[in-house]
Order: structure tokens, then sequence, then C-alpha cells
């Protein structure tokens, strides 16, 4: 910036920079967020000024990163923003077939309530700001309970080489509705194989079935079916007892090998030497488990097929999508949650990128 004495100031370059008054341009926008995706907003202050030399409060930073977040999730759902891959892409083999998976957990993350917003408001001093009065920040009235869910979605291939993830603090029916708007987006009816890999919880068999009625499978995650395996061994043999052990290398064995109907005779078959009724009950509890899971755990054929049967990418998502969320005495208004989560499946699906030159088009 300089000053002449006949034209006055000329700030041009602090206007790209975005550090001459309240509004960012779309660069200091973007190392915004670049810092702000993995680090609380006060360290991530200090690293911008290190980075970009640009000085701004840690308070401003959460605004400006929140309302990109925002601003993400709304290009996601107008369609402005897509991945760059589809279903041809996602070939399994040199023969040219395509598979693509599907995965779909809910996460929960700490907000803040209505009563700890209400003390916070009730303590807060009303500060007259100079010049112009400045945009007023849209006020949440918190939530019931201290925690949340939000539901995240993706789609990749067998190679793990694409992948495509959202999120959204909908209920189950929203979530479904936005899975199949995303599932058009890579094409997902015309890959030559599908199928979703999922925990087999309630809502999510049921939001899969209902909008993804073209995958050709819907595959229990193995690792959560020997969980439920192994509680059951517990509850009947101890822990980690020889006995316990071998039971349940047994199931896990004939459930990749035999399927599901196995494993249903073996449950019962142990059942019947169990005199105990906490025992029979345990075993009558996963029994239940995988009769309503039954056509999810044919094991043999999905393995014969090439699908994956451990949903080991969508729990890597559920861990690193909210892992900025749940930062110690941390608290988001549910709105502001949704937004870094986007800001969050945004860079995890590589898309920031294309993000940016969208805002940079825009400008232009």
């Amino acid at each position: 910036m300089f000053w002449y004495g006949q034209e006055g100031t000329d700030n041009r370059l602090d206007r790209w920079l975005g550090i001459a008054d309240a509004s960012l341009s779309v660069l200091a926008r973007e190392l915004c967020c670049l810092v702000g995706v993995s680090n609380g907003f006060r360290k991530a202050a200090d690293r911008l000024e290190k980075l970009g030399q640009i000085q701004i409060s840690s308070e401003r930073l959460r605004t400006v990163v929140e309302t990109e977040g925002l601003a993400m999730l709304q290009a996601r759902r107008q369609a402005l923003l897509k991945p760059d891959w589809d279903a041809s892409d996602c070939s399994v083999d040199g023969t040219g077939k395509t598979m693509v998976l599907v995965g779909a957990d809910g996460v929960m993350v700490p907000v803040i309530t209505a009563a700890e917003k209400a003390k916070r408001r009730a303590g807060r001093r009303h500060v007259r700001r100079r010049g112009k009065a400045g945009h007023r920040a849209r006020r949440h009235r918190g939530e019931d309970q201290g925690w949340k869910e939000l539901k995240i979605g993706m789609f990749y291939d067998a190679h793990k080489e694409h992948c495509y993830a959202f999120a959204t603090k909908g209920n189950h029916e929203e979530f479904g509705r936005q899975l199949r708007l995303e599932a058009a987006k890579i094409l997902l009816a015309q890959a030559d194989q599908t199928a979703s890999v999922t925990d087999g919880a309630e809502w999510i068999r049921r939001q899969v079935r209902t909008r993804l009625a073209m995958l050709d499978e819907m595959i229990l995650d193995f690792y959560h079916f020997a969980e439920h395996v192994g509680e059951a061994s517990t509850s009947c043999w101890g822990l980690d007892t020889a006995e316990s052990k071998a039971w349940t290398g047994m199931l896990l064995h004939q459930a990749k090998h035999e399927g599901p109907l196995a494993v249903l005779r073996a449950i019962a078959e142990a059942r019947t030497r169990l005199r105990g009724s906490a025992k029979r009950e345990a075993l009558s509890s996963l029994e239940q488990y995988i009769a309503k899971r039954v056509e999810m755990m044919d094991y043999p054929a999905f393995m014969a097929a090439g699908f994956d049967i451990g949903s080991g990418p969508t729990e890597a998502k559920c861990k690193t999508v909210p892992s900025r969320l749940k930062g110690s005495g941390m608290r988001w208004d549910l709105p502001n949650a949704e937004a870094m989560a986007a800001l969050a499946c945004v860079d995890q699906s590589n898309l920031l990128d294309a993000y940016w030159a969208l805002q940079r088009k825009a400008v232009a």
C-alpha cells in the first residue's frame, strides 16, 4: 500500500491479499480454510500470520472458515461442486469391469446446549462497533442435548483411488435423499458391480435399500459382525478363555466359508448345551441380530464376486471428518458443525481446488 498527496491511498495489493478491510479476497479465504480445517482457530490465526502475513483475530477467522464451509455445503447440494470421477473410472482389473462401493455411518459431535448459550449471552458485554454497523452474526438457539449426530456417506472404488464423501446434520430421511442425489453425480447405476458395506444399523439399511435400489448387494461389515460374536462368546464362556476363543474362531470361519445359515445352526447347537438363562439369552440375541441381516452376510458369495466385506474406508472417514470438531473443550452450533464437516469432506474428497476455482470465477 502507498499514499500520494493528490491521489490518496492505493491499496490494491492489500485488497488482493485480503487485508485492506473487513472483506477477504478469495486467496485469503483459501488460506484461512487451509489452516482452519485442521487447527483450533487461535492456533490457526497464528499460523496464518506466519505463513501468509495476514493478521486476523481468531473469531474473525472462525467466521470466515465456517462461512466457507457453509458455501461448500450449498455448492454440493446445488450440484455446482461435483467429484472429478464417476463409475466409468472405477475399473477393477484389466477387463474393464467397474465397481463402486457405498458406505454410511453416523458420528456424534459435541454441540452447545441452549442453557450454555443463554449463559454465554447473559454474560457478554455489548460493544459498539466503530464506523458502519457490521453484519450481525446469525444467532442459533442451542441444542437440547450436548451431543448430536452427523451422518456421513461416501462412495469409493475397489482400489480406494477414488473417494467422494459428504456429511449432513439432517435426519435419516434427509440423509437418504442426499445419498440418492450424490450417487447420481458419480453415475452409480452405470457401474458393473455395486454394493454397500455398512455396520448394519437399521436406519442405514432402510435408507440404502430405499434410495439405492440399483445396488447389487448390501454387505454387513465383517468386523461389526465379529464384535457381536465376541460379545456373545464372552457372555457365555468368559473373557479370553480358550473355549471362548475357539467358539468365536469357529463361527467367524463358518461365516466366511459357509455363510449365515451354518452360523445360525452353530448358535442353536451351542444354546442347547448351555444351562444359564443369561448365556442362552446372549446367544438368542446374537441369533436375532444375524437373522435380521441374513441377506447381508453371504460372505462366501461376496468374496467370490470380488467385493470388500470390511467397511474400513467408511470407518476411517468417520474418524477424520469429525476430528476437527472433537477437540478438547469444543462445543459447536449444529449448523456450524455441519459447515466444518462439509469443509473436511471437500478436503478429503480432493475437491478444494475445484471449489476455489468456482470462487475465483465468481469474482472474475
